[in-house]
């Protein structure tokens, strides 16, 4: 019996330094240099009257975007908060986005809800279709586990930001026509231009929910 209790000590004791390692552990970084281009390429002329120039050289907003996610997931993914995190940081790094840009569209488009679905069968954080999902998923080289994968908060991310540069190249980095396209699809927006009409209600709610987050910081 005593024997059982010791093992059963060692284990709790394991446990607990496991979970506050874990706790402990450092953040993905955020790359500075390209958070800031990206920024100016939103914000253009406005950059430096705008709230996020005066982040230009801010360290610990990894903190802060945790601190984002942990509030807005719903009760049930609030455990995912670290990993949702994580990719965020790591998606707009690769990406050379803004992690705060990321979440701007995600809170747009779902609101933070990984199980979110739209009037088109769009579905979770980035709302994306399944055709566009399993599209990207074999650029990207990602295994595509059907419609679910895009329930999975990583895996959703993963998708929309590969999606969102795809856009981003596809419409030489212009911010407005690529956050539009992200909305209508690149060809919408080229039916558009070529009738002289520049897309501009998502976009504008996109930066409206940006540049809300940094004043929030």
């Amino acid at each position: 019996m005593k024997n059982i209790i010791f093992i059963l000590t060692l284990c709790l004791i394991h446990s607990l330094s496991f979970a506050a390692g874990d706790a402990s552990r450092s953040l993905a970084s955020i790359k500075q240099e390209l958070r800031v281009d990206h920024a100016r390429e939103l914000l253009g002329k406005q950059y430096k009257r705008s709230i996020v120039s005066s982040f230009e050289k801010h360290r610990g907003l990894e903190k802060n975007i945790l601190a984002t996610v942990t509030k807005r997931l719903p009760k049930k993914f609030k455990g995912q908060a670290r990993s949702v995190t994580e990719t965020i940081i790591k998606e707009a790094s690769h990406h050379g986005l803004d992690p705060y840009f990321v979440m701007a569209v995600i809170s747009g488009e779902s609101s933070f809800n990984p199980l979110a679905t739209g009037p088109v069968g769009e579905i979770g954080m980035m709302q994306l279709r399944p055709a566009t999902g399993e599209w990207m998923a074999k650029k990207i080289h990602m295994k595509w586990k059907g419609d679910d994968t895009l329930k999975d908060p990583v895996a959703n991310i993963k998708l929309g930001a590969a999606y969102i540069a795809w856009l981003r190249e596809k419409f030489d980095n212009h911010s407005q026509l690529y956050l539009a396209a992200y909305n209508m699809g690149p060809k919408s927006v080229k039916t558009a231009l070529n009738k002289h009409v520049w897309p501009k209600d998502y976009p504008r709610h996109v930066m409206k929910r940006y540049l809300a987050f940094y004043k929030a910081i």
